[in-house]
């Protein structure tokens, strides 16, 4: 058996072109991270509750945003074991419902902040790419850029959509839920949420987003 550090290492980049572009792929992601979780602390205190930005979370710096697992493990392990098939998280954003002025709304804008963020990049990414396909054809650099920033935010967007936390999906989920089955949630699932994740990650039981995210993209792109 192949164990970690030896497959990562002989899936390490061999020439400077290939180190280039691993190094442009993680500014990709760690923006498109950070963009979301910016986007979570505008949303927050945009409905009242200045608790993030207080904290320094309304920002583009990925540092304030950076989760040990989520955005350095899995990407880190996923990209040197999968190629450019990766997934990641950034640290949840620190909200008190509480201090929303409607509570349901809030909850349920600052949840959606995030994934509708990425949406917005995917979108602004492949609206640039046909502009640049309609009048710089030959700019093959950058329309595989531009694919490159759509697909991961539509990978990311869908990714934290599902139900499991710490993702956005699961807080949409409670929010959903009566309040005798948000606590069950709590006390079941929450604690083991990142070992459910890296559990179907490893089971290759979450590949369908990929296939879908694709899908969408060609479709939204004018590609397929």
């Amino acid at each position: 058996m192949i164990t970690w550090p030896v497959a990562l290492f002989a899936a390490l980049p061999q020439t400077l072109d290939e180190w280039v572009r691993v190094f442009q792929f993680f500014v990709v992601l760690y923006f498109s991270i950070s963009f979301h979780e910016c986007a979570h602390a505008w949303a927050a205190n945009r409905n009242g509750d200045d608790t993030a930005r207080l904290m320094g979370r309304m920002t583009l710096n990925p540092i304030p945003h950076i989760d040990i697992i989520g955005t350095v493990i899995i990407p880190v392990l996923f990209f040197f074991s999968g190629g450019f098939r990766l997934i990641g998280w950034g640290k949840p954003v620190p909200v008190n419902p509480l201090r929303f002025k409607n509570h349901r709304r809030g909850e349920i804008e600052t949840s959606l902040a995030g994934p509708l963020s990425n949406l917005i990049l995917v979108v602004a990414s492949l609206l640039v790419m046909r502009l640049v396909l309609k009048f710089a054809p030959g700019w093959h650099f950058v329309t595989e850029f531009l694919w490159q920033v759509a697909a991961l935010n539509m990978v990311l967007c869908l990714f934290n959509l599902i139900p499991i936390y710490p993702l956005d999906g699961s807080h949409i989920l409670k929010i959903l839920l009566s309040r005798e089955a948000a606590e069950s949630y709590d006390r079941f699932i929450t604690p083991y949420g990142w070992i459910i994740l890296l559990l179907l990650l490893n089971i290759r039981a979450l590949d369908f987003i990929f296939v879908f995210g694709d899908w969408i993209l060609r479709r939204l792109g004018g590609f397929g």
